[in-house]
Order: C-alpha cells, then structure tokens, then sequence
C-alpha cells in the first residue's frame, strides 16, 4: 500500500459480507447480486479512502489525486510520471526491487477521475463487476461523459473561449496550404467556434512561462 510517497508491505485488506444478501463491502467499491440472471455489479465509492490500482497495490486518495493532478496539469503520459515518481520517491519503498509500474499509475488516473467526476455530478456509479480498466473508461464515460461537453462549461460562453469561424488560419505554412484550399469541399458552418482539447504532448523551444501564446489555427482557438 502506498500512503502519499510511503510504501508499506503487507498491509491486511478486509472485505465484509452481508449474511442475507451476500453484498461483499470493499474499502473502493461495493459488489452487489443483482435480478434473476445473479449478475454482479460494482458500485463505486466516491467516498474511498484507499483505491485499488492493481492486483495487489492500494493507493490512498493523496497519491491517486497527486497522479491526476499530474497527468492532467503536465499534460504527462503515464509512462513518464511513472518515471518521475519511481525517481523521486524509491528511496521510501521498503523493498527496493519492486516499483510502480506505468499500468498501476494508469489505474490509479482512472479509478480517480472515476470518483471525482461521480462526486462532482452527484452520481453514484455502478457497472458491471469483472471489467477491464479499457471497459470501465468506456463505459464510465458513457454514464459521466455529458455527451462530451465539460459539466461546468455546458453553458458558458466568453471572448476567450468562444471564437468567430475562420475558414483558414491567419498563419498558412506551406505545408498546410494544400488542405486549406479543400475548405470549399467541406461542408463546414460558419457558426462560432468553441475551444477544444487537443489530446498528446506538445513539445517545442523553452519559453518563458510567464509568455502567454494564443494561435488560430483554421478555426481552434488554442492557449498554452
């Protein structure tokens, strides 16, 4: 078990079970029999204090809210914060052999964004017991994705975010010229343009970070 940087073996983990129903009470989820067919079903506690990220690997909430706060404020893939963690804080692992793995800090990205965005929205999620972590996204998604709209930008709209429809970018390099003459192809309606997340790892020259950039690119407004 890794409590915030500490990593402790052979921590006991117990699970309860109801006597009538048999509902097994786990310290992340609750696993129910449900109808005639005796499936089970996994609710997910947004009130965990420990979550499980891998066979036999928990993590507390310090830790999983550190990771999805890293993944989502570096922009950092997996594979690289499992790096810097294992760089930074190995020294604690009491056995010296064993480290993270990027599957684990993966694990713990989801399980935490699970329970965030659950608690934030006042949902309870349950899906079925037994799915892969691929599985549980997809279908997590589906019950706390909004359609793919952010819950509390759903309705804003401001001079920054939102941005009139270009048909090119103000900047054409020669590379990108040639897709640009095939806008009149597309059907594209000349409404205003919201900001959307771009999905990788920009890479490029340091800058200063105080140095806020802004570029239009064919319609995206974009700000790093």
């Amino acid at each position: 078990m890794i409590k915030e940087t500490i990593t402790y073996e052979d921590v006991p983990v117990l699970t309860g079970q109801c006597a009538i129903c048999k509902t097994k009470y786990s310290a992340d989820h609750e696993r129910a029999i449900e109808g005639e067919q005796n499936t089970l079903s996994r609710l997910y506690l947004n009130s965990a204090k420990y979550l499980k990220v891998g066979q036999a690997l928990w993590v507390d909430r310090s830790f999983s809210q550190t990771v999805w706060n890293g993944l989502y404020s570096f922009h950092a893939s997996a594979a690289a914060y499992t790096k810097y963690w294992n760089n930074s804080f190995r020294r604690n692992l009491t056995v010296q052999s064993k480290q993270v793995t990027w599957h684990q800090i993966w694990q713990a990205f989801v399980q935490e964004s699970i329970r965030s965005i659950a608690s934030t929205s006042g949902i309870d999620l349950v899906l079925q017991d037994g799915l892969s972590i691929e599985e549980v996204t997809k279908e997590a998604f589906n019950v706390l994705g909004a359609n793919g709209v952010i819950r509390v930008a759903g309705e804003h709209s401001c001079s920054e975010c939102t941005q009139e429809y270009k048909a090119t970018a103000d900047i054409i390099s020669s590379s990108s010229a040639a897709s640009a003459n095939n806008d009149e192809d597309m059907q594209v309606d000349d409404t205003s343009v919201q900001m959307v997340v771009l999905d990788g790892i920009v890479t490029g020259p340091s800058v200063c970070a105080s140095v806020r950039f802004q570029f239009k690119i064919e319609g995206l407004f974009i700000k790093l």
